[in-house]
């Protein structure tokens, strides 16, 4: 009776002993965890893809809200405090959250991707401009943040850029994120592919959008951004703005007006109907729960639907 019960309590203690190794073995692994902050959805993705096991990522900006006008929370300021890495796309786009970036911890790196792009400007020559807020449109800033909607910028700036980061962070996985890095930056390369094989199908060039958005898909994938409903979010614009670009519309042949998911598309409408075309939704963050924009390659190809069934 003595032999099998030592053999019991044997099989008990390697048990126990087993289970508090993995207790450590997964701690350890959660301390080594390199905790990433982003702005907005589309980053978090991107890091994600590019840190896998090795990195935890929360981003601030909530679905449906607007990156120019949102406020964070004291629980986004903690957040935001305790990472190792905050990533933003700056140009001012995201100056809410970089004041929480730099009242935090000094050895926080922050990372602005705004200074591995050559950025385009806000208006081009062929925008309308409407004279009753030129100048407060400009007291904005004039340079376009929304350069992660080309893909080929992400692929040859803001994944380098972050891949960097984390070596930096946990240089003993520097071969890991290299293979992360490349396999998407191959995933990236496919997609842009798909998106200039289906543009150069599309019979219309031209579209208006609801502020300026899409510039840097539009020079990627020659398209043409012929005016925007808003210079700046929440800008109301004058009457005689409003019968200029119905004109536009008319003249230009144009098909749809792109309203954006993170704005009231009321103006938007208001255009559409006089001008008797459509008001098609594009969004340029996604998130997560949402249908087919849940990772960024997927929203790249959401939104490319959409310009598909406009301008095809």
């Amino acid at each position: 009776m003595r032999k099998p019960l030592l053999l019991l309590l044997s099989l008990l203690l390697l048990v126990f002993l087993f289970g508090c190794s993995a207790g450590e073995n997964e701690l350890e692994d959660s301390e080594s965890v390199i905790k990433v902050v982003t702005t907005i959805y589309p980053l978090a993705d991107i890091s994600r893809q590019l840190g896998g096991n090795k990195v935890s990522v929360n981003y601030l900006l909530p679905a449906g809200a607007s990156p120019h006008t949102y406020e964070p929370t004291v629980e986004q300021a903690k957040q935001v405090s305790e990472a190792a890495l905050f990533v933003h796309i700056g140009a001012g786009l995201d100056d809410w959250a970089v004041k929480l970036a730099e009242t935090a911890e000094p050895d926080l790196h922050i990372l602005d991707l705004s200074e591995q792009v050559a950025l385009l400007e806000m208006a081009s020559e062929h925008h309308l401009e409407d004279p009753d807020t030129a100048d407060e449109s400009r007291d904005h800033g004039s340079a376009d943040p929304h350069f992660w909607l080309d893909p080929l910028l992400v692929r040859d700036s803001i994944c380098p850029a972050i891949y960097k980061q984390l070596v930096r962070l946990s240089p003993e996985n520097e071969v890991y994120f290299l293979e992360k890095l490349e396999n998407y930056r191959l995933e990236l390369t496919l997609l842009h592919d798909e998106i200039e094989e289906a543009t150069a199908a599309f019979s219309h060039d031209q579209f208006i959008a609801f502020h300026s958005a899409w510039q840097y898909f539009a020079r990627r994938y020659q398209l043409k951004e012929v005016a925007v409903v808003a210079e700046f979010p929440g800008q109301e614009p004058s009457a005689s703005w409003v019968a200029e670009l119905v004109r536009l519309i008319e003249k230009e042949k144009i098909r749809a007006i792109f309203a954006e998911s993170q704005f009231s598309s009321a103006l938007a409408e208001r255009i559409a109907e006089e001008s008797k075309i459509e008001v098609m939704l594009l969004d340029p963050l996604g998130g997560e729960g949402l249908p087919n924009r849940e990772t960024f390659i997927d929203l790249i190809r959401f939104n490319l639907a959409v310009f598909r069934q406009a301008l095809e």
